[in-house]
């Protein structure tokens, strides 16, 4: 399966979920399948599907449903903003110091919103004494640094319901996918899943904080900051 994406799309407001398998950074699919759903709280039609799914993809492309990319799509797109402000003193900005910003930010989202999973963190500004930047100028010396954090996020209990479903079959969620945000990120007007899930799995929105966490510790430490932070 390493030359393969699964990506299985469940659409909240249509009722339907779309499962469909990339090679490589290929955009048009090998293999794809739809459901219209007849509840999507019980999944149980949704949970039938999966199983034909994976009987027929192992046999036709000869892989195994190991991980996949989880995309939802809402009616809209469902984001909270929030601003973080840091005097420097005029010392240099340090990679460190803008990870545990960055971790901090995230986990006073996570305290004050635990109906929500953040999908995606995106950063919309970056100021330094009133100067806006389009990454972040580590070692550049500033007094007043300003952030603007978009926070893109989905439903917790649809996603823990599938989280959950997929653990009885030993399937991981490799990363869970805002599908509003993935297509924002195309430059086409028609509606393409396929595209889309590949737009985010590439990392074309460079402005996008990619956030590995530690098992080892209890907050989860930035492992890996990719693309701005560079």
């Amino acid at each position: 399966m390493n030359n393969f994406k699964i990506f299985v799309n469940i659409n909240i407001k249509l009722q339907k979920a779309d499962i469909f398998i990339n090679r490589d950074s290929n955009t048009e699919p090998a293999f794809s399948r739809i459901l219209y759903l007849d509840n999507l709280i019980q999944l149980s039609s949704f949970e039938i599907f999966l199983k034909k799914t994976i009987l027929e993809t192992e046999k036709i492309l000869n892989i195994s449903f190991e991980k996949l990319y989880l995309m939802v799509e809402d009616a809209r797109l469902n984001s909270i903003d929030i601003s973080f402000k840091e005097n420097f003193e005029n010392k240099p900005i340090a990679k460190t110091t803008i990870e545990y910003l960055l971790q901090d930010l995230r986990q006073q989202f996570l305290d004050n919103h635990n109906d929500k999973i953040i999908a995606h963190m995106v950063i919309k500004k970056c100021k330094l004494d009133g100067e806006e930047y389009s990454n972040i100028p580590f070692e550049k010396k500033c007094k007043n640094f300003v952030l603007e954090i978009s926070f893109i996020y989905l439903k917790k209990n649809l996603v823990s319901n599938l989280q959950e479903l997929f653990k009885k079959y030993q399937i991981e969620i490799d990363k869970i996918i805002c599908t509003n945000y993935a297509k924002s990120l195309l430059n086409i007007e028609v509606d393409d899943l396929s595209k889309a899930g590949i737009a985010v799995t590439a990392g074309n929105n460079l402005n996008e904080v990619n956030i590995v966490s530690k098992k080892t510790n209890k907050l989860g430490f930035f492992e890996k900051l990719f693309h701005i932070f560079t």
